[in-house]
């Protein structure tokens, strides 16, 4: 597996508050980058399109209230792969946020996919920080 830590961010909203939004995957669209169609959602898993990628797919696995939510992929997607968000407190009315994004990459797909898959977990979690700013 080839691991993709995001960058920690702050996020203005109690751990609480953020945790009950990320394990709602109706929510997780406003996350998304804007090259994403074919959008669907449950509040436990999604799928959806990127233009270059192909389908993808997830669900939570398993989660711990606020301070982590598991989640795999599913079904048929290009790669298998897991989505770690980890939260943290910070003071009473923040939180912090991480996402870990593993994902098994032949040496080839490394090569070519590190730097997209980097800049997705870094965009996801300032896209949590800007919801809640």
């Amino acid at each position: 597996m080839t691991k993709f830590e995001s960058k920690r961010v702050i996020v203005n909203a109690p751990c609480e508050k953020v945790f009950d939004f990320m394990t709602d995957f109706n929510n997780f669209e406003k996350l998304l980058p804007g090259k994403v169609s074919d959008w669907k959602a449950t509040k436990d898993s999604c799928s959806f399109k990127i233009e270059g990628i192909g389908n993808l797919s997830m669900r939570i696995a398993s989660k711990t209230p606020c301070k982590q939510i598991h989640i795999v992929s599913d079904n048929n997607n290009p790669v298998n792969y897991t989505l770690d968000c980890y939260f943290y407190n910070y003071g009473k009315e923040q939180c912090e946020a991480e996402l870990v994004f593993d994902a098994e990459l032949n040496s080839f797909m490394k090569m070519i996919a590190s730097d997209p898959l980097q800049n997705f977990v870094n965009i996801l979690a300032d896209k949590i920080k800007e919801l809640f700013e």
